[in-house]
């Protein structure tokens, strides 16, 4: 489900301006890779590249026309792992240069970053060349971003030899994209040359060992940058010391072994080199005259890093304002400059319940390194509790956050004035106001967005998924306020149907039934169907296959009501992310013989529409719910908003999700939030993200050996358990939000209804009319950079509001 978001629209660029290959490039010679077999891996799998030709289109001498990554006969890959592609030149030849033509410019497609070459005799033992794409910087420049173009990555320097040659492509973007790599011959005198250096006989992982060393290497500089810009804020004086030990473990940084993966985890200080570092950070602080511990506050849904100090002398003070029976939180920075790190104990007092409330939970923050070049402070695991207080640890030369929760308090309203206590068995204390404000107002048991993201915990394996932690999560999601679970598998097209529709064998529902057990209470079950153009021996546009398909939704249908439930309740993706006429076709021709047999059944899909044409629009009409993809809602301009706009007015209901990647990286505020007050500014009713079980296929706790744009789970999902992340936290507080605009707009219209005449509630439409807009207002565009600034506290600015206009309006 991995979202592919290419720019379709952008074929609309005139083809006559696509550039062609250079015409200055030189006569290379004779094409020696010409009809050769070679190996690729990963295999490609760009949906609107791959065919069977792919195994020899790179050789063919056959270029692509048209639209470059939309042609059959183009190869394609997604994802940010190295592509490598291996030719079998026969024998030992020499070689003189390399073509590899490529397209990129637009739709998120970038020229790679290093397409790294090597040469073997045996294709064991491998000798390295150099960098394709440095070689052909020397040359000539490579188009800017933001220009689509086709052109020949290419050198004629090489001046080597070898029967195989292999492109390890690292690409620079999602995606990589070629039709043709040519191999040119060179002088035959080239064949008598040795090689230079000590061979490789695994390039992979050589370059894996290679790629992730950087990525660490590039944390632990970034680490040693903040401890620079502190050390030039010294006296001149005190400078030099600092400065020479920077410049040691920056040494050492450039010196580094590559790490051993197994069993790594990449909570911060990963390593002692990175804790020496954090130690000097520690240091330098102390010679700027700062206090061991520094207490303070910053909001909950900016980006923390793991040496940030305070920026005012403010002090620190936490306030939470809420409905009872909902969950909210606030947090605590606490900077460690002292010699050692500090086991601090940490207490709630003063608050309704005695001391540390059951409703209260604490969580230590995880500073955890990932492939973007930046570490993220979002992991919540629980602090340890020791008697009556909760244990946090902060390394010395870093700041650990403080997540305290407010898990759902029933308790009186009104201002409640508690304290966050700090101590030390070394005799530090503090006390933190904690300031807790409960409205006269209940949130509901039971909200009213619809959310769910592909866990498939009816499987109980796949991707993150596992047999020791599908209950946990099953259990984390439910609390998360997850009220439309996905289900999929073999069963969700089984059984047998006759030419009038009946039952000749009920498909197989012990797995629906067993998951639908585990969730007793939603508002909606979701199954993916992956269905074509027949269904059961009938071929779609005949009446057999009208037929047996309303058979199948019929038994589905009945089924709902002997489980309890009603056929609402059963929601169908048929093709996950349409976008061609074929696709639109089948789904129509499902969607209408579903709903002439059983019209209770919600067809449901997410489109990927290309453009806009009569099929698409079709589709749409034959649908109960729409759910487009949030990044084009944003990007692809009025006709797209227009056309949602209108299926709703037509009864559809709209939904949005996302399917973005890196997700570890993106801003809680606004990828997760801020999608839920987006469904509600559109009108809609679901909200649903790719994916809740999708880790990328590596530990969560250490993404560096990760390929694609995964993790992609909002949470840490291991093999065994679930840990919180402040990312499903703002999916949690998204749909509380939606909830108190549904309130607002609820009471407004009871008011309406009975004719109430009161300023308040004038002022309350235009707080309804104007809260999405102003919530949103930086984040137009898909901007989903956790680093890029904004105002993030809007959010709870409106949300008051609205608390304020709820409470006011309960008394008319």
């Amino acid at each position: 489900m991995r979202s592919l978001p290419i720019e379709f629209a952008i074929a609309c660029i005139c083809l006559a301006a696509i550039a062609e290959a250079d015409p200055a490039l030189p006569d290379p010679g004779d094409n020696i890779a010409l009809g050769r077999p070679y190996t690729m891996q990963p295999p490609p799998r760009y949906r609107d590249t791959a065919d069977d030709g792919d195994a020899s289109q790179l050789t063919d001498g056959e270029y692509s026309e048209g639209y470059f990554w939309t042609q059959l006969s183009t190869v394609g890959w997604t994802g940010m792992s190295m592509k490598y592609i291996t030719i079998n030149l026969g024998q030992d030849l020499p070689i003189r240069g390399v073509s590899f033509n490529t397209a990129a410019g637009v739709a998120d497609v970038h020229w790679p970053a290093r397409i790294l070459l090597y040469v073997s005799l045996d294709g064991e033992s491998w000798h390295a060349v150099g960098d394709l794409i440095a070689m052909h910087l020397a040359e000539r420049a490579l188009p800017r971003y933001g220009e689509y173009a086709v052109l020949p990555i290419f050198t004629g320097a090489m001046q080597t030899h070898g029967r195989y040659l292999m492109l390890a492509i690292e690409p620079a973007g999602p995606y990589t994209v070629c039709d043709e790599i040519e191999v040119f011959r060179g002088d035959d005198a080239w064949l008598a040359r040795a090689y230079e250096g000590e061979p490789l006989t695994d390039v992979q992982t050589y370059l894996d060992d290679v790629r992730i060393t950087g990525l660490i290497a590039t944390q632990f500089r970034r680490d040693l940058a903040a401890v620079r810009e502190d050390i030039a804020e010294l006296p001149a004086d005190r400078r030099t010391d600092f400065e020479a030990r920077a410049d040691d473990l920056e040494t050492a940084i450039a010196q580094m072994a590559p790490i051993d993966m197994e069993g790594f985890v990449a909570i911060l200080p990963m390593t002692p080199l990175e804790e020496a570092i954090f130690r000097l950070q520690a240091e330098v602080w102390r010679a700027q005259g700062q206090p061991e511990l520094r207490l303070w506050h910053k909001h909950r849904w900016e980006p923390l890093t793991p040496c940030e100090e305070p920026v005012t002398d403010e002090p620190a003070a936490l306030a939470v304002a809420m409905m009872s029976n909902e969950y909210r939180a606030d947090v605590l920075n606490i900077t460690n400059a002292s010699d050692r790190d500090r086991r601090l104990r940490l207490r709630i007092t003063g608050l309704p319940g005695g001391g540390n409330p059951e409703w209260i939970s604490v969580h230590q923050v995880e500073h955890v390194g990932t492939r973007w070049f930046t570490s993220v402070a979002a992991a919540l695991p629980e602090a340890e509790r020791s008697g009556d207080a909760w244990v946090i640890d902060v390394p010395r030369g870093m700041t650990r956050q403080v997540w305290l929760a407010i898990n759902r308090p029933e308790i009186e309203p009104g201002l409640h004035e508690g304290a966050v206590e700090l101590s030390s068995a070394a005799g530090f204390s503090a006390r933190v106001p904690l300031n807790l404000r409960i409205y006269p107002l209940r949130f509901p048991d039971r909200t009213t967005l619809l959310v769910g993201g592909w866990s498939d915990t009816n499987n109980k394996r796949g991707y993150g998924l596992t047999l020791d932690n599908y209950e946990a999560l099953e259990a984390y999601l439910q609390e998360h306020y997850v009220n439309a679970p996905w289900a999929s598998g073999p069963w969700t097209r089984s059984g047998h149907f006759d030419d009038a529709g009946n039952v000749i064998e009920a498909p197989d529902t012990a797995s629906f039934d067993e998951w639908i057990e585990r969730w007793p209470d939603c508002r909606m079950y979701l199954i993916f169907a992956v269905v074509g153009d027949s269904f059961d021996g009938a071929q779609m546009n005949t009446p057999q296959f009208a037929a047996r398909v309303g058979g199948w939704a019929r038994f589905w249908a009945d089924h709902m009501v002997e489980l309890g439930k009603r056929p609402e309740q059963f929601g169908v993706l048929l093709v996950d992310e349409p976008h061609s006429a074929e696709q639109y076709r089948i789904i129509t021709a499902w969607a209408r013989a579903m709903e002439a047999a059983a019209p209770g059944i919600v067809t449901w899909e997410d489109p990927q529409p290309q453009g806009l044409d009569d099929e698409l629009v079709e589709m749409l009409e034959t649908l109960d719910v729409i759910c487009p993809y949030r990044k084009h809602v944003l990007t692809r301009g009025e006709w797209y908003t227009d056309l949602l706009e209108q299926m709703r007015r037509q009864g559809k209901s709209l939904w949005l999700y996302s399917a973005d990647g890196p997700a570890r990286s993106f801003d809680p505020f606004s990828y997760y939030l801020l999608q839920e007050w987006h469904v509600f500014g559109m009108g809609g009713e679901g909200s649903c993200f790719w994916s809740f079980t999708d880790t990328g296929r590596v530990s969560v706790w250490n993404e560096y050996p990760a390929e694609g744009n995964g993790p992609y789970t909002p949470f840490y999902l291991d093999d065994t358990s679930v840990t919180g992340a402040k990312y499903m936290e703002a999916i949690r507080e998204g749909i509380e939000d939606f909830e108190y605009l549904t309130m607002l707009r609820a009471r407004i219209e009871e008011l309406e209804a009975d004719g109430v005449p009161d300023e308040r509630l004038a002022a309350a439409r235009e707080l309804l009319a104007t809260a999405m807009d102003r919530v949103m207002a930086m984040d137009r565009e898909p901007d989903y950079r956790w680093d890029a600034p904004k105002d993030r506290a809007v959010q709870d600015r409106v949300r008051m509001e609205i608390l304020d206009a709820l409470t006011d309006l309960a008394d008319l």
